[in-house]
This record gives C-alpha cells, structure tokens and sequence, in this order.
C-alpha cells in the first residue's frame, strides 16, 4: 500500500473492521438526502444522528425481517466538496445498487458513484451518469457497462494494477473521490445526519439468508445465517 493509499485506511479499522463485513457507499451529486431517498423509492424512516445510531436502527429493522434481503436500510447524509454538495447513502452489506434501478433513476441529470464490498470480500465499483451505467467492474481487468474503457487512465492513477488485476480496498476509495471531488472520511460517516429509508428488493434478488441472532437460533431453518456484529464494541 502506498503512502497515497495509507491515507485512506480508516475504512479498514473504522469501528474495529467493521465495514470490511460488508458495506455499499454510494455518493449523488446535487441532491438532498431526501430527494435520494424519494429518487430510490425508499419508504422513509426515523432520522438518524451519527453512525452508532444508524447502526443501532439497522440492526432493529434486520431483526424484524424474517429472511434477510426482502428490504434494505439505507442511510443518507450530505457532504461537501469544493464545487458542490452531494448526498452520501450508506448500507450496511447492501444490494440496493446492484439488484434494483436505484441508481439509474437517482443519477437522472447528474452523477453517482457506488462501491460495495460484500462479507466475502468481494469488491464492486459503479459509475453512473445520467442515468446509465457507464463502467463496473469488481477487478480492474473485467469491466462492463456503456463505456467499459472510460476510466482506465483514472484507474492507473489511483493504484489499480492493470497488468495483474490487484487492487486494494483503499484504489475504490480514491477512484470515487477522482471522480466526485470528495474526501471520503470517518468523521462524515461517524457524525452524519442520516435521512433513512428502507428498500423493497424484487423477489429474484432475495438471498433468503437468515439474520443470526437469539431468536433465529431458537427456530430450525434451511436458509443460510450470517452473523451480525456490533458496530460499538471495543477494539483489541
């Protein structure tokens, strides 16, 4: 990792590791948190003040859901960069942008990145505009999208290795802030004011995983479980 990339570390170690488990940030240029949530037809929810509390209500709505993945919460908050605001969605795992037109129909006349890491370590990078996917990829050497090739110089530029396909967690980081003009950092997850809603996912995308917790582990199942760990607990 480089000293570039070093700076952009505390996704890793922010709350103990916690995102590494899973996590979809996404960034909308020009609109409120709000009009995202209304964009994405998410059904709103209470208000949230900084991450633990966000946090604490995604763990309460997942425990309400029989099978994991029928809806996803999803916070968002507004942050700065030099030329204009955007709004900043936050999803613990996710599944927003990848299995429902979410995107397509929050960049209508504007710009938005997504990167999502799933609890198997599987990375993924979207850039849309206008309402079009224009490149995804989960390694740099397998892209789609209308313009596949477009951010290959950008790429470069921001670690990923175009020969060998590496690439760290931290290259998604600095790719999204090339192309937002944010500075992606702990204090805008740690103390943002989160508009929440919640997002029906179609039935085809379901996973039909079980959140692992007391009362689940009461009732026989065959779904698959993941754990859910607290975002609050110390580190060490």
């Amino acid at each position: 990792m480089n000293a570039e990339s070093a700076g952009r570390s505390w996704l890793r170690d922010f709350h103990c590791g916690f995102l590494l488990e899973g996590y979809t940030l996404t960034l909308v240029r020009g609109l409120t948190p709000r009009e995202y949530l209304a964009r994405i037809g998410a059904q709103p929810q209470e208000d949230c003040d900084g991450f633990d509390d966000f946090i604490a209500r995604d763990r309460e709505f997942q425990d309400d859901q029989d099978d994991w993945g029928d809806r996803m919460f999803v916070g968002a908050a507004l942050v700065h960069a030099e030329d204009t605001d955007w709004v900043l969605a936050l999803e613990i795992n996710g599944g927003i942008e990848i299995h429902t037109d979410a995107m397509k129909h929050a960049t209508r006349g504007t710009r938005g990145v997504s990167h999502f890491r799933s609890p198997n370590a599987m990375s993924l990078f979207s850039w849309w505009e206008e309402g079009e996917l224009r490149t995804r990829f989960e390694g740099p050497l397998h892209r789609e999208g209308s313009t596949p090739d477009r951010l290959l110089d950008l790429m470069r530029q921001t670690g990923f290795d175009l020969e060998t396909g590496a690439y760290d967690l931290e290259n998604y980081v600095a790719l999204a802030e090339e192309l937002t003009g944010v500075h992606l950092t702990a204090t805008m997850l740690e103390d943002g004011a989160y508009s929440t809603g919640t997002v029906e996912i179609p039935t085809e995308h379901r996973t039909g995983v079980v959140i692992d917790t007391p009362a689940t582990r009461q009732a026989p199942r065959t779904q698959r479980t993941i754990s859910v760990r607290s975002a609050t607990r110390p580190c060490g």
